[in-house]
């Protein structure tokens, strides 16, 4: 029996406890700075409760151009797409983050978070409300312009996009000619992380003339930047299968490049070009968690060991995110259609990427990390960085960095209302956060290497499917077996996500096909559907259907994708060279959904409010697709039913403030490739598709590309 004393002293211990944690916390966050003060970066602390309650980011008019929109949103890491309807399970765009695979196998990612897909447990009472607002509330973006007196951007100036905005902040950040990772003495310190990758030295290669006498660099056929004088850069060109993210389609294309430290790229000092291709080839084989016989890197990074999934300290990644434009087919000359007309030679990006960037992100490996160091905390543990309830970032206010806790520095540069780039506020930088830290597929938090094209197709700038704008309905991009389901990844996807988005949401391009291809062969008859082609594929007529009409035609769209996928006739055959690549009409935009994607976008640059959101799905309330609609049977967090086609700004959560309720994702019955329902079946059935599951739970889906093409 305790003494009151006793009693008195294990109550101060237990109050004591968060104040102790806390402190614990502040001191960690404190060595981090001291940490990333010796390598050159001065940071600060910025709490995730000046985004809650709404303050704004310092200097924040003077960057942007506009006055800043307060988001009350606690954590922008969680993207918009988390708030979807699943369909009843017919759209599991989760497992595209939520999967314990990597995490499973111990490769580069220490993150279980497949039960996600099951449940929508946002963690807190607040972020059970849907806080991206220009998604919800899209009519609000034109009525600020008008009260601005801002004239909206009018859809057939494409022009915009074909203007350069890189090459000019590229001048300004890099004017001193340093190359170095972290540019220190830079003239503008908002710009001292822009990479130091110069776009002009990314001319499509030319054999007879590459840097056509000195005026710039060049990709040469094996990927690498070469400079004006010929000289290898050290950075390399990744080209990569996309998600369904960043794909034509969606408006935003990617390039992607990396480059190691020097010691990598040379051996007695000297640089060597065949030691840095067996280091990136070793890099490779070791993302991809393929045998690689070897501990160490070769050359001068002898010392440097092989961790497995983790890349070494010192790696960059520099990412140019782009407008989609359908004359940019990677042409050169002195009057090209995807660029501005220029005396001097020009040259367009391949695979539809624009000449002007919404984006540049970096990337640097700075510190070395473990599995253990990146492991989520335990229930009863208080994470690193969290006070008073918020969490709390390191980083630097109006120089575009933050540190994702994972041993990495994010940095990005986004359009100002003028269409120049400028650093990326905190808050801004907290989505970035969300996909490159805590999530179930990454690996050593990067997205893209593991998607790396086999062999020297994979050395190259992302050209997505080698785009020509007098060929748009074909390209040259394979699907991939993915291991785990037995599909292709193009296929798999299309498989257990019936929008073919990730918003959930069917493109005009893949609708149009999907109704060919059931007419086609049909599927009315064949797949016994009750209700009309053109009603099943509609995703206006989902708008303000109930349950009992929403589910029906969802269900019998899943059917027709199903059977689509199974067939394989996403692919087409090339009759030059025999090979099944992914058909061009259903990859490729079409010129109206261009113009649609770029106005939409231009409006949010126009407001400044990518806080609020990145995508707009029309300028009026009822443009708001049903994928945010309720259907007659969802909750709000008050218990009460939301009606039927009005949006669901809310749903339940328990007394801890973490959301309860299930998304309707689960893995179903097993059928075989008859139909058939199988009782009994292997890891290898699974694994080799000889049997599929009417549902779409994946907890263990595996996001590496395995390289092997589908016929």
């Amino acid at each position: 029996m305790k003494t009151n004393t006793q009693k008195s002293l294990l109550v101060l211990v237990v109050l004591s406890l968060p104040f102790f944690l806390l402190y614990q916390c502040k001191q960690l966050e404190n060595e981090t700075l001291i940490e990333l003060k010796r390598i050159g970066l001065v940071g600060e602390e910025i709490s995730a409760e000046n985004f809650y309650k709404g303050i704004a980011p310092k200097n924040f008019r003077p960057l942007s151009g506009a006055k800043y929109k307060p988001s009350f949103n606690d954590d922008p890491g969680i993207p918009a797409q988390c708030w979807i309807e699943t369909g009843y399970g017919t759209q599991n765009a989760c497992k595209y983050c939520h999967t314990d695979y990597l995490a499973s196998i111990e490769h580069g990612n220490a993150y279980p978070i497949g039960e996600d897909q099951i449940t929508y447990s946002f963690p807190t009472a607040n972020l059970n409300r849907i806080l991206w607002q220009n998604i919800i509330y899209p009519e609000k973006i034109e009525e600020r312009l008008n009260a601005e007196g801002i004239n909206l951007p009018n859809p057939n100036d494409v022009q915009y996009v074909r203007t350069d905005n890189w090459q000019p902040t590229f001048r300004k950040a890099r004017a001193n000619g340093n190359t170095q990772w972290i540019n220190a003495n830079a003239r503008h310190k908002s710009f001292i992380l822009f990479p130091a990758l110069n776009p002009l030295h990314l001319f499509p290669f030319n054999p007879s003339n590459p840097t056509s006498n000195g005026k710039h660099g060049y990709i040469d056929p094996e990927g690498f930047i070469r400079s004006e004088t010929n000289e290898y850069t050290g950075w390399r060109a990744i080209n990569f299968f996309p998600y369904a993210i960043f794909t034509p389609l969606t408006g935003s294309v990617s390039g992607i490049y990396i480059r190691l430290p020097k010691e990598f790229m040379s051996s007695n000092g000297e640089f060597s070009v065949e030691v840095y291709k067996e280091n990136l080839q070793l890099l490779e084989m070791n993302i991809k968690n393929e045998p690689f016989g070897s501990t160490h890197y070769k050359g001068d990074a002898s010392a440097f060991k092989v961790k497995k999934g983790f890349y070494p300290v010192g790696t960059e990644f520099a990412h140019p995110l782009h407008y989609v434009d359908l004359f940019a087919d990677g042409e050169v000359g002195t009057n090209v259609d995807g660029a501005e007309s220029n005396s001097e030679i020009q040259y367009e990006f391949p695979g539809t990427r624009s000449k002007r960037v919404k984006e540049i992100r970096y990337m640097y490996k700075w510190k070395d990390v473990e599995l253990i160091d990146i492991a989520l905390p335990n229930e009863d543990d208080t994470p690193n960085g969290i006070a008073n309830g918020f969490e709390n970032y390191l980083g630097r206010e109006g120089q575009g960095w933050v540190d994702n806790g994972a041993g990495w520095i994010l940095a990005a540069y986004i359009e100002n209302r003028n269409g120049e780039l400028r650093p990326q506020t905190t808050e801004e930088l907290a989505q970035c956060i969300g996909c490159h830290a805590k999530v179930g597929n990454t690996i050593d938090a990067v997205w893209s290497f593991q998607r790396k094209l086999p062999g020297l197709e994979g050395w190259a700038d992302m050209h997505y499917g080698r785009y020509d704008s007098k060929r748009p309905n074909e390209t040259y991009l394979n699907d991939y077996l993915n291991i785990g389901s037995g599909m292709g990844e193009l296929g798999y996807f299309f498989h257990s996500v019936v929008g073919a988005d990730l918003y959930g949401l069917m493109p005009n391009e893949i609708r149009t096909e999907l109704y060919c291809f059931a007419m086609q062969h049909k599927l009315v008859e064949m797949l016994r559907l009750k209700y009309p082609i053109d009603e099943i594929l509609s995703d206006e007529i989902l708008k303000n259907l109930s349950k009992e009409e929403r589910k029906p035609r969802l269900m019998e769209r899943q059917k027709i994708m199903r059977y689509y996928t199974k067939n394989r006739a996403y692919l087409q055959q090339n009759n030059s060279n025999g090979d099944f690549f992914l058909k061009g009409n259903i990859f490729y935009p079409t010129l109206e959904t261009m113009k649609a994607n770029i106005q939409g976008y231009r409006k949010i640059v126009l407001d400044q409010s990518f806080n609020l959101g990145k995508d707009l799905f029309g300028s009026v309330a009822d443009n708001i697709p049903f994928t945010f609609r309720s259907d007659g049977t969802v909750k709000d967090e008050n218990g009460r039913i939301i009606p039927t086609g009005h949006v669901i700004y809310s749903r339940p959560y328990n007394k801890n403030g973490i959301g309860i309720t299930p998304t309707g994702i689960v893995e179903g019955d097993a059928i075989d490739s008859k139909g058939n329902y199988v009782e009994e079946y292997t890891e290898e059935d699974v694994r080799t598709g000889r049997i599929t599951f009417t549902g779409t739970l994946d907890l263990l889906y595996n996001p590496i590309l395995s390289g092997i093409k589908l016929k």
